[in-house]
């Protein structure tokens, strides 16, 4: 078995072993959930390859006892295994020549298809636009009575900047105030343009844009 391969194996068992049996510790020192220790610990996992492990855990134990899986207390955590998840695979893709690369210059600058990044152009713009306003529509709502069944969920937000929407989340961070206490927030939606660029770039590179 190829040796990288194999390594992401064993981390991700690794890492559904690390958060279980941190999930059952939590279980019984609930101030371990909280420690900022223990969450950066746990936060190399992921880093290190094993997103999938992390996703696996947080599915299987983040229910147990709530409402959904996904809340407000562990969002940060899927979105990081969400992440990490898209820049692996894209290692992984690229390691194992599913996709030629170009990463010569002339190959990042040159060859782009216009007539894609036209519609790449207005899908990010649409997207954009839907994002500010699904900001600004969150905050008005908070501020008009905070009706929960009205509010737009943060998976919600989170998961329209992931995909492009980032300008318009941050846009509307800035001007309508909103979700600018969330770190979550105020260091992902830049990390998501980053994200973004490098996956389009990657695109190109690997001749689809």
């Amino acid at each position: 078995m190829d040796s990288f391969l194999l390594y992401l194996i064993i981390m991700n068992v690794v890492t559904f072993l690390a958060f279980t049996v941190d999930f059952f510790l939590c279980m019984v020192n609930p101030d371990l959930d909280n420690s900022a220790a223990n969450s950066l610990i746990l936060d190399v996992f992921p880093i290190a390859g094993g997103a999938v492990g992390m996703l696996l855990a947080l599915f299987v134990w983040g229910g147990l006892g709530r409402g959904h899986r996904m809340n407000k207390g562990n969002i940060a955590w899927w979105f990081l295994a969400i992440v990490c998840l898209i820049v692996w695979g894209l290692v992984v893709v690229a390691k194992f020549g599913l996709i030629t690369l170009d990463a010569s210059i002339d190959g990042i600058l040159s060859g782009w298809d216009l007539g894609k990044l036209r519609i790449l152009g207005i899908y990010l713009a649409v997207l954009n636009v839907i994002t500010l306003v699904a900001f600004a529509w969150d905050k008005h709502v908070a501020e008009s009575g905070n009706d929960y069944g009205r509010r737009a969920p943060e998976a919600r937000l989170l998961g329209l900047c992931l995909v492009g929407g980032s300008v318009g989340g941050m846009i509307a961070m800035n001007v309508v105030r909103h979700k600018t206490k969330k770190w979550h927030f105020v260091w992902g939606l830049p990390f998501f343009i980053i994200l973004d660029i490098a996956v389009v770039l990657y695109a190109h590179m690997g001749g689809l844009i």
